[in-house]
């Protein structure tokens, strides 16, 4: 678990205001992404609603633009996965038996979204420089999680279930996310590590054909 001290570096070490560009880790995370074309991950998340909790574990590709493939892994679901392409619907198919028919859906069916209501798109590294980018304060630091130093960038976040900001954790080495974790208030509802992170994956649009 980060620090405490670590937890209060992250407020005071610096805050970009609406309209200056981001600094510090920010702007090393923007500028690395803007480099990557496509990537795949696996992705373990745990989250909760309410009294309900959801683990499960993924395996994620993303093509700029608008291009992404999760399959479920492990946990609830497992077998299941959708493509996306690009606008409001999602190619998706269950698990088990059912996982030779696809349907089209909309993304926020509810199946083709996580626990929290969270949709395909908003796993992606994409959805978080967004984030960053439209955000009217960040505030960036350092945390160590398990002996690991990272730097952080926290904004603001709302979603239908009551979160209020996220933290996003950046590998030092490549100033891409390892981690995100989302809050209610000082609650965290979802923790997302991402793995095995591959920027040369070398994907394309053929890739996610459904």
């Amino acid at each position: 678990m980060p620090t405490k001290k670590a937890a209060a570096a992250a407020v005071v070490l610096g805050a970009a205001l609406l309209g200056a560009a981001p600094s510090g880790p920010a702007a090393a995370f923007l500028e690395a992404w803007a480099k990557v074309p496509s990537y795949t991950t696996s992705i373990k998340v745990h989250e909760t609603k309410g009294t309900d909790v959801q683990d499960r574990t993924y395996t994620y590709s993303y093509l700029k633009p608008h291009f992404a493939k999760i399959d479920i892994t492990g946990g609830a679901g497992r077998g299941g996965g959708a493509v996306w392409s690009g606008g409001d619907t999602v190619s998706g198919h269950q698990g088990g038996i059912l996982s030779g028919i696809h349907l089209k859906i909309s993304m926020h069916d509810g199946r083709a979204v996580d626990l929290r209501g969270g949709t395909i798109d908003q796993a992606s590294f994409q959805d978080m420089a967004d984030g960053i980018k439209n955000a009217a304060t960040i505030a960036t630091g350092e945390e160590t999680v398990a002996g690991t130093a990272y730097d952080t960038v926290t904004y603001a976040y709302k979603d239908d279930n009551g979160a209020t900001k996220r933290v996003i954790y950046l590998a030092k080495t490549t100033h891409l996310p390892a981690r995100r974790v989302t809050y209610a208030g000082d609650t965290v509802v979802e923790t997302e590590d991402f793995t095995d992170v591959n920027t040369a994956a070398g994907l394309k649009e053929s890739d996610f054909g459904g």
